[in-house]
């Protein structure tokens, strides 16, 4: 599609507005159940929870909640986990809440590109900050920061650096969250306030609640048309039957990119840029390398160099492509001659395209991390299956976060409230070493959230929608 520039975009400050906080809460268990598919949302461990929230309005702590963030599906379940699952836990508690919960959360300044007005307009009013990723972003920072010190709920903030689309696999966190708690804790200490900042770890896992592989085959069908491969079908749809279709499938798409970043773009890279794609490679080293050359493509077109992982270059690539698209050093578009905004149009293009590669590799990602189990269930399996289909919606030129994916069957989705990390207890190993005690502190929120992805059980007081 041809991308025209655009002026900047802007920091919207949150402008939280109880009736609309009040509504979307109202409406979420209905929104959640047919516009999303997902009928129940549980949690364990929701009585630590309200205690925690009960600590918080008693102005004892800052809270602030590092959630599992695998999907775009997320935000709103965790919103219902505050305003319907937390009161019903604290109840069982005897625990008497001053107002119904709700939660402030940090989203990406991009994210009402793809959500349109009602994104713009409702996202500051139910309390969401706007940041930017992958570049400093004083006004965002500044707003969360405040937020967290002095607003009138907890923060939530997502630590991995994207999502993947797999509820089993945790990527690796970013230092934010652990940074913005420090200052939290230097901006009470500067305060005189006694208030205890915390970090409080939960888990998210999604399962479906009725077997899966009729929709599975079915979807699995749709994308072997797409690849013009021959169609493969069996009475009996096992496991094995439908791993053995989503590696052929997987295999057949990466020859076929490989072929392609071979042909058309590694050529005009400098030789030391070079990547060499080698089809009698292992799948996970074919993977890394493929993401690893479509990236150097695209950076290669905004003059940056690979520094970091993936996840790093990502980022700055997107930034890149943002700042030739959205265009900070032009104060007013409307007064560029004819000749200007062709020639403006024509970089925000350009742009737009290059930045459909690293779009690709947010997708190949998860697969050149981690491979697919040799022995992987059914919920594995759909969604390595949905981010194929993400793949080739990519592909095929169309816009993967604007067309909603196939549903393969209602969803469950259960959250699991960790053991809270105390902020303020590090503050002396802070003062000694700021950027150790940042690391130490996020290895121990991913050993934490790494925790909590492993075989949670079912609580007995388990709560479903409605």
């Amino acid at each position: 599609m041809y991308q025209t520039v655009q002026p900047p975009l802007k920091f919207l400050p949150p402008r939280l507005t109880p009736w609309v906080v009040r509504l979307a809460q109202a409406g979420l268990p209905f929104w959640l159940r047919w516009a999303k598919g997902i009928p129940r949302v549980e949690v364990d461990g929701g009585e630590r929870l309200a205690q925690l929230y009960q600590q918080f309005e008693a102005g004892k702590i800052r809270l602030l909640v590092a959630f599992r963030h695998p999907t775009l599906d997320d935000p709103p379940c965790l919103m219902y986990l505050f305003s319907h699952l937390l009161p019903q836990a604290a109840r069982q508690q005897g625990i008497r809440l001053r107002q119904r919960p709700h939660v402030l959360f940090v989203y990406d300044r991009g994210l009402p590109l793809w959500l349109g007005f009602i994104g713009r307009w409702g996202l500051p009013r139910l309390g969401g900050i706007p940041i930017l990723r992958g570049r400093l972003d004083r006004a965002g920072l500044k707003s969360s920061r405040e937020q967290f010190v002095s607003g009138q709920y907890p923060l939530a903030v997502a630590p991995e650096g994207t999502i993947n689309g797999m509820s089993g696999l945790l990527n690796p966190l970013e230092p934010g969250v652990a940074q913005m708690s420090f200052w939290a804790v230097e901006d009470l200490h500067k305060a005189g306030r006694s208030e205890e900042v915390l970090i409080l770890p939960v888990g998210l896992r999604y399962s479906y609640l009725r077997d899966p592989s009729p929709a599975l085959d079915r979807l699995l069908r749709r994308m072997e048309a797409d690849c013009k491969l021959p169609a493969t079908r069996s009475a009996h749809l096992g496991k094995g039957f439908l791993m053995a279709r989503l590696l052929r499938l997987a295999e057949h798409l990466i020859q076929v990119m490989e072929r392609f970043y071979e042909r058309f773009y590694a050529p005009a890279l400098p030789p030391a840029a070079r990547v060499n794609l080698k089809e009698g490679e292992g799948l996970l080293a074919r993977l890394q390398s493929l993401s690893d050359l479509a990236l150097r493509v695209a950076e290669q077109h905004f003059g940056l160099q690979p520094q970091g992982d993936l996840i790093e270059r990502r980022h700055r690539i997107e930034q890149a492509g943002w700042a030739w698209i959205y265009r900070e050093d032009i104060p007013d578009i409307a007064a560029l001659s004819a000749l200007e905004k062709g020639l403006a149009n024509r970089v925000a293009s350009e742009a737009s395209f290059h930045l459909w590669h690293m779009r690709l590799v947010e997708t190949l990602m998860v697969f050149a991390v981690r491979p697919l189990p040799e022995q992987p269930g059914l919920e594995e399996l759909a969604e390595t299956a949905l981010r194929l289909w993400n793949l080739l919606i990519w592909i095929k030129g169309k816009n993967a976060v604007g067309v909603a994916p196939p549903r393969l069957g209602p969803r469950l989705a259960r959250f699991s409230i960790g053991d809270p990390l105390s902020v303020s207890e590090r503050w002396p190993a802070y003062q000694a070493n700021r950027r150790q005690a940042v690391q130490a502190l996020t290895q121990d929120l991913q050993a934490e959230m790494e925790r909590l992805l492993q075989g949670i059980p079912r609580s007995p007081a388990a709560m479903a929608v409605g």
